[in-house]
């Protein structure tokens, strides 16, 4: 153990590696003497699967038996073949220098070959670069040349052609201790000079990584935009999409939840690099021998890898916008660095690839950005309309990603992602009117507050739903229809979106203001209905769980919350409460034998009292139904219809005119005053609340206005035209529908 303890301290990866594969009880016991003689035997089997393992075991030296000291342990996996040069002696050199935090000279080794790998190799990376033609400079930047930092004016202090216009952007959590800022009353002094003191660790930590990787400017958020002028801080965030864009490198402090942790973490680097072991092909023979294969291998059980919930960066709004819009990120995650570029994706266990952060809705929204083809036009698919509702998803799911993340100014929510749409917007011919598209508009109007955890964000808890005290902006953002016009985590109906088919008509769009805030509307024909809804709230509108708190959903924790009402509990997934008539009293817990149940969801945007009328427009719809026992949906034509709506008030100001409060799905035709599915389906049944002791049993709710059937059969037909409002025919009687063109705001 002495003899390997001096060879781990003189830099040996492998036997760093030997040396921390038992427990710290193997070291203090049984491996405690350190001048007995042990055999230390490495074991690779190549016929272990794709990804074989080097395994490692302690034998006492003078034992006969060859009774194992510490079982047979896994010392690290197989990370292939290397066949480049450039990529093996870099680890070699990167094992010969300091290496015991992710800031080492070994780290920034490794950086700086994939860096020029990247820029001089990657043909994707190569072909972004050369497609944004004068290299875009921000307004400002901070120069930290000759062991000094301040801030610059780009136009003032870089000219000429052949002026250095490269620089680094920063990714960062704010964080809750306060940062230095640059502000109307010290801008003067910055552009003389920052005290590297005043700079928080994270900024020191970015200054130190721009200066090891060869840069001269790096821009940085608080520092290159004057926080407390309000007609620049709106000047520099419309030119967000350029500044991430044309950034030649994003550092990103991923594992910071704040300005006083910094980027780098101490660690031992030679546990995290992998190590080169020069093996003979198992197929060689003879003189063949000397034909050597370097095999890499990535420690395996001491070495801190990836897994776990997403770093704390991951979790706020604005980085989305950094994340899909830079060509190249150098990601300090914690006790070792990751790559993510256009062409590739590694970290130091896995040079060569390993595990992406990136997902799939991002790499596809990244392709559409830096590449030369429209996203929502892909060739070579046939059929036009699956490939563009499947790009589209991508923006939904990126959406649900984005509204999920957490945002310290919820007046930012239009402006955080309006870098990446016009990014898009410069590579497709649709138009972006406040968070949706124009081809598939109506799909785009499809968002509601869900009541479950119908998206699972991969940083868990980023949206602080207790803290959100207004499900509405104090002063508006966006028109109503726009999912920018709440400020709460919202859904889209994904993946049913590739397959419900349009019943309105969208007549005409129109979105006027800045990038921070708009204002819109939409002309739209189709069918309306009016009724009146007691709503169940969820849980994300804060403001209804202090005043209806036994009309709110309770917090998402994976169980089934249901709700009472009048005795019965149900999900307000599987039914909402509806009246047609006017239940004629303003109380929140209304006697109105009118109220019935109905096989659906209901999802407000506000507070909405029972006695409004809501208007409801069909915007979609398609067959839905489900076999016996079952809880998978089929879809076949002879299938009920399912329609999906918006819950809209009048505006008062003018006639037509409407502005959104929520979204409901109708389940079974109950949208056309049928109730043609199964009146008991497994997990979406009214069932009797607890504690409750009336007479009602759950097969006499017809009085409820449960079933509405014409001669007693609830049958109708089902099949009807795609992109076309519905046959007024397929309405029953007692409905009253109208079909109209009106206005959304």
């Amino acid at each position: 153990m002495r003899e390997l303890k001096h060879s781990s301290d003189h830099r040996c990866p492998i036997c760093r590696a030997i040396l921390y594969t038992p427990t710290r009880y193997e070291h203090d016991s049984l491996l405690a003497n350190d001048d007995e003689p042990l055999d230390i035997v490495l074991d690779i089997d190549p016929n272990k699967g794709p990804h074989p393992v080097l395994s490692v075991t302690f034998f006492a030296a003078n034992s006969a038996e060859k009774v194992a000291r510490v079982p047979k342990r896994i010392l690290a996996a197989v990370g292939g073949l290397i066949t480049d040069d450039d990529l093996a002696s870099t680890l070699d050199r990167a094992s010969q220098q300091d290496n015991i935090s992710t800031g080492s000279d070994a780290t920034f080794e490794l950086a700086s070959f994939w860096l020029r790998r990247c820029l001089s190799e990657d043909e994707k990376c190569r072909q972004s670069s050369a497609a944004t033609g004068t290299p875009f400079v921000p307004t400002r930047l901070i120069d930290v040349s000759n062991d000094v930092v301040r801030l610059i004016e780009s136009e003032n202090d870089i000219k000429g052609d052949n002026a250095d216009r490269r620089y680094v952007a920063l990714s960062h959590c704010w964080g809750l201790i306060p940062i230095i800022r640059t502000l109307i009353a010290n801008y003067k002094d910055h552009q003389r000079n920052i005290d590297p003191v005043r700079l928080s660790k994270t900024f020191r930590d970015a200054v130190h990584a721009t200066r090891k990787l060869g840069f001269r400017y790096v821009w940085i958020d608080s520092l290159c935009i004057i926080q407390d002028s309000k007609s620049d801080w709106e000047a520099e965030a419309a030119t967000m999409c350029d500044v991430y864009r044309n950034a030649t490198l994003t550092i990103a402090a991923a594992h910071a939840p704040g300005g006083d942790v910094g980027c780098f973490q101490n660690r031992d680097g030679l546990l995290q690099f992998p190590f080169i072991v020069e093996l003979p092909h198992p197929r060689t023979a003879g003189a063949e021998l000397q034909k050597l294969h370097r095999i890499l291998f990535t420690s395996y059980g001491r070495s801190q890898g990836l897994g776990g919930p997403e770093p704390p960066l991951y979790g706020r709004a604005w980085v989305l916008q950094e994340q899909l819009l830079s060509a190249r990120m150098l990601i300090f995650d914690g006790s070792q660095i990751r790559w993510e570029c256009l062409s590739s994706h590694g970290s130091e266990r896995s040079p060569q690839g390993g595990m992406s952060r990136h997902i799939g809705h991002q790499k596809e929204i990244r392709k559409g950005i830096n590449g030369n083809l429209d996203l929502f036009n892909i060739p070579g698919i046939e059929d036009r309309d699956t490939g563009l509702r499947g790009q589209l998803q991508h923006w939904f799911y990126a959406v649900m990603d984005y509204t999920h993340r957490g945002m310290t100014k919820p007046s930012d929510r239009l402006v955080a992602l309006d870098g990446v749409a016009q990014a898009l917007k410069g590579h497709t011919n649709q138009e972006y009117y406040a968070g949706l598209w124009s081809q598939h508009f109506w799909l785009g109007l499809l968002w509601s507050i869900s009541h479950t955890n119908e998206y699972t964000p991969t940083t868990t808890d980023a949206f602080n739903l207790e803290k959100n005290e207004h499900v509405r902006h104090e002063e508006g953002l966006a028109p109503s229809w726009s999912w920018v016009a709440v400020t709460v985590p919202i859904v889209y109906t994904v993946p049913a979106i590739m397959y419900i088919e349009r019943v309105c008509e969208i007549l005409s769009t129109f979105v006027s203001g800045s990038p921070t805030k708009q204002s819109g509307k939409v002309e739209i024909r189709g069918h309306l209905r009016t009724g009146y809804v007691n709503s169940i709230y969820p849980y994300a509108i804060r403001e209804a769980a202090e005043a209806l708190p036994e009309m709110t959903s309770r917090k998402p924790r994976g169980s089934k919350n249901l709700i009472s009402f009048r005795g019965r509990a149900f999900h307000p997934n599987d039914f909402f409460v509806f009246s047609d008539a006017d239940p004629s009293s303003g109380l929140y817990r209304m006697s109105s034998q009118n109220w019935r149940f109905v096989r659906g969801t209901f999802r407000p945007d506000e507070i909405i009292n029972p006695s409004t009328q809501v208007t409801f427009i069909a915007i979609a719809q398609q067959n839905t139904g489900y076999t016996p026992e079952s809880l998978i949906p089929t879809h076949t034509r002879t299938d009920p219809l399912q329609v999906y709506s918006l819950a809209l008030v009048p505006t008062g100001r003018e006639e037509g005119e409407y502005r959104r409060v929520g979204y409901a799905v109708w389940e079974d035709c109950s949208w056309y005053g049928y109730m043609c599915g199964r009146k008991s389906r497994p997990g979406r049944d009214i069932e009797r609340a607890e504690g409750w002791r009336g007479m009602m049993s759950l097969g006499g709710l017809e009085h409820m206005g449960w079933s509405r059937a014409v001669d007693g059969k609830g049958v109708h037909q089902h099949r009807f035209q795609g992109d076309a409002l519905s046959d007024r025919d397929k309405f029953h009687n007692d409905v009253r529908m109208e079909e109209k063109t009106i206005f959304i705001v």
